[in-house]
């Protein structure tokens, strides 16, 4: 199970980008064809899946950024995925990510307002990514 969903990732499924990422978030990895689970593999992933359109990756995603309060630009980058994955969501999930948005938003300075505006307004899905040989974006993903 964990070898083809490891293999669709990699050929640019976002969905099992997704799966993937929270397995590694979660830790619920355990086999040998996945590395040991860490962060920045969870990050990877959720990442590639948030770029091509994905609104739960986008989400969960928001939630990390919101959650690094170390973070200078963290703010910012929670609420351009949550403005990005709420254009692809519906009913409930609508309304917790337009609550979690919310809650991050009103702590934005209308500087920040601005760049969270153009960022979601020129923002357009990437496609699948050719992920063998990625330079490591998990670093690059949370600064």
């Amino acid at each position: 199970m964990e070898k083809h969903l490891l293999e669709a990732a990699e050929r640019g499924d976002a969905e099992a980008q997704f799966n993937l990422a929270v397995m590694y978030e979660n830790e619920l990895l355990d086999s040998r064809y996945v590395p040991k689970a860490d962060r920045s593999e969870a990050i990877r992933w959720l990442l590639a899946a948030a770029e091509q359109g994905l609104p739960r990756a986008q989400v969960r995603l928001a939630e990390l950024y919101a959650g690094q309060s170390d973070m200078p630009d963290g703010s910012v980058k929670a609420c351009e995925w949550y403005l990005l994955a709420a254009r692809g969501l519906r009913g409930g999930h609508l309304q917790k990510t337009q609550s979690a948005y919310q809650r991050v938003a009103k702590h934005l300075t209308p500087v920040q307002n601005a760049e969270v505006s153009r960022f979601v307004q020129s923002w357009k899905p990437k496609a699948p990514p050719a992920l063998t040989g990625w330079p490591d974006t998990a670093d690059r993903a949370l600064r």
